[in-house]
């Protein structure tokens, strides 16, 4: 069945061919096959098909006039985008919440590569592109937080045989990898009676240690080339002037932004960051609820400590501000805690924008943090 569009659709085909020179082209991505989806103005109806992906980019490569090409984010949306504009073309990546208001209640790929096509003429707001150089550090970001993660989970598996044996040495952290060392060399000089048992616990004890150690040392190698990445970067260093944000956090928030262009305004990097709270209402009556779960994980535990440790510092000097002071009545520290994310995350917008250092006294934010 041939599907149809409407007077305004054709009517946005026909603008973006005729006056900006683009042809809209909808895909569907997906790791093995690619759905095209687009409007044969001789046929006067949209072709749908699929193509493998090498045979996609030959379409890509060959295509006679420049592309519009509309895809839902994804993870290699960002290659793609870049892919595209490298061989002429243009790219719209598009959220897939709000292509599903164009789908159909049937589920296929060409309904999908339809419902894309549908959105990408429409006033759907786009997500901007992350060049090669702020997605190879935000990998970067991952990366390290995988490894923080792999070391904490082996000192805890280390934490709990010491403890099957009777020895007890703190809480779990990069600071007790020392006390982990000392605690195995202890609980082996008790296995000396029983060469059996010391060659078993010998063996553990030697696995512990390479991976602790080999953790440790990438995790390091990391923070410092990021650390070296960050003095060497004026934006990173104006951001770094920013109370309650350091010198790796700046390195986080300049990757996730990028081009600040990229973004219309502070709010919206904060919530493209996962910072902003969600705001629902209706019939006049408006609720500011939490943060939502989805953005940058990393960068909001960054954010996090930077806004906890401000707070915590804050109260115990009493240096609060009143806002602070009120709300800690009634409300819990973590709301004031996420409340202050925002704030840090829209501020270091604004400093990023303008070129230069923070200066409190141009800053209408801070005056409530100080």
């Amino acid at each position: 069945m041939k599907q149809k569009l409407n007077d305004y659709e054709l009517a946005t085909i026909a603008y973006h061919r005729d006056t900006l020179g683009f042809n809209p082209v909808a895909v569907d991505v997906a790791s093995r096959v690619m759905q095209v989806c687009y409007f044969d103005s001789d046929k006067k109806h949209l072709k749908n098909f699929q193509l493998t992906r090498s045979k996609f980019f030959e379409f890509v490569d060959k295509a006679t006039e420049p592309c519009l090409f509309g895809i839902e984010a994804c993870g290699s949306c960002n290659y793609l985008s870049r892919y595209f504009e490298s061989k002429g073309h243009q790219c719209r990546i598009l959220p897939a919440s709000k292509v599903k208001a164009f789908l159909n209640l049937d589920k296929n790929d060409k309904i999908d590569a339809t419902g894309i096509f549908k959105a990408m003429l429409s006033s759907v707001e786009c997500i901007p592109a992350k060049s090669l150089e702020n997605q190879l550090l935000m990998n970067l970001f991952t990366i390290r937080d995988q490894l923080v993660k792999q070391h904490t989970q082996c000192l805890n598996a280390a934490h709990g045989i010491l403890y099957e044996h009777g020895f007890v040495v703190g809480g779990a952290s990069i600071a007790s990898s020392v006390k982990i060392t000392h605690g195995l060399s202890e609980a082996q000089e008790t296995f000396k009676s029983d060469v059996q048992a010391s060659s078993h616990f010998s063996v553990i004890k030697d696995a512990v240690f390479n991976s602790i150690d080999n953790l440790k040392e990438q995790i390091d190698t990391i923070n410092k080339y990021l650390l070296k990445y960050g003095s060497s970067n004026n934006t990173c260093l104006n951001l770094a002037t920013i109370p309650g944000i350091g010198l790796q956090t700046a390195v986080a928030l300049n990757t996730a932004l990028g081009d600040p262009e990229r973004f219309h305004s502070a709010r919206e990097y904060a919530a493209y960051i996962g910072v902003a709270p969600i705001i629902s209402g209706t019939g006049g009556k408006i609720t500011v609820m939490g943060i939502r779960k989805s953005g940058i994980r990393s960068l909001k535990k960054s954010l996090y400590m930077g806004a906890m440790v401000y707070l915590t510092h804050a109260i115990k000097n009493g240096t609060q501000p009143s806002w602070v002071k009120d709300r800690l009545k009634t409300k819990k520290k973590k709301v004031i805690i996420c409340a202050i994310m925002n704030r840090l995350a829209r501020i270091a917008y604004a400093v990023a924008k303008k070129g230069e250092p923070f200066d409190e006294t141009r800053c209408n934010l801070i005056k409530k943090l100080r």
